[in-house]
């Protein structure tokens, strides 16, 4: 589905977060983190730990990625009490996709799939997955800590270059021609072919910043330097694979 000229205005009301972060009692609340600003949806954005932070990271660079709704909704998870009445209590799923191409995804953030699942944990996925089935969604358990601690360090690297700088413009697409013309080149000589007309250091942020927003490309298993090999293309694209390995616990770093 192309979620790219559509209306948020319903889902904007919908799916405000049912769960807020409040750091004035965080003292109280140490599971509780904080928040960021994101340049996607240009609003503050909650967490409650840093395997959250890091997904919600990917899908601000993730180009495809159009929407993102964090604590969207209350599943209602049945039980009965002591007197044996029907009872419900309200799970709040951590985060609603949308992303080209595809259906909205349901996500679940954990920590780790080696962690023992209770009762009640397996209770709210299968609520959640008749929740998502219902509202035609797909539902996930994701586990955003197992990928490789180099390609967390990168997707932190580059959130920090994902807003645009009022000098980007006149550069961006001097970049773009000669990473184009050249087929493959490092950041820092790329940074430097400019010297004369930039100073590198002027030019290094706004090539970070064409990373950031899916244009160039380079090897995300690799830590994110100045002697990177750059292409055109988009440098999540190979990162999918380990997104669909990651969920439900499919994929662990070794």
């Amino acid at each position: 589905m192309n979620w790219g000229h559509y209306d948020w205005q319903k889902e904007d009301q919908l799916y405000n977060p049912k769960r807020r972060v409040d750091n004035k009692i965080s003292w109280q609340r140490p599971h509780i983190i904080g928040s960021f600003r994101s340049v996607k949806l240009k609003r503050d954005v909650e967490f409650h730990s840093l395997g959250e932070r890091l997904f919600y990271y990917f899908l601000e660079l993730d180009s495809d990625v159009i929407r993102y709704y964090v604590q969207p909704v209350e599943v209602g998870i049945p039980y009965l009490n002591q007197d044996g009445q029907k009872m419900e209590w309200m799970h709040v799923p951590d985060v609603l996709v949308y992303r080209n191409g595809y259906n909205p995804q349901l996500y679940q953030i954990k920590e780790s799939p080696t962690e023992k699942h209770s009762q009640t944990f397996e209770r709210c996925n299968k609520c959640c997955t008749n929740y998502a089935s219902c509202n035609g969604w797909r539902y996930s358990v994701i586990h955003p800590k197992t990928l490789p601690e180099i390609i967390q360090s990168n997707l932190n690297l580059l959130f920090g270059f994902l807003k645009t700088r009022k000098n980007f413009a006149l550069l961006e697409e001097q970049v773009l021609l000669k990473v184009e013309f050249h087929q493959e080149l490092s950041i820092i000589d790329l940074a430097k072919s400019f010297t004369g007309k930039w100073d590198f250091r002027i030019v290094l942020p706004v090539i970070y910043h064409l990373i950031a927003a899916g244009k160039l490309k380079t090897n995300l298993n690799d830590p994110l330097n100045e002697h990177c090999l750059l292409q055109r293309g988009n440098i999540l694209s190979g990162l999918n694979e380990y997104l669909t390995q990651i969920e439900d616990g499919k994929y662990e770093a070794s």
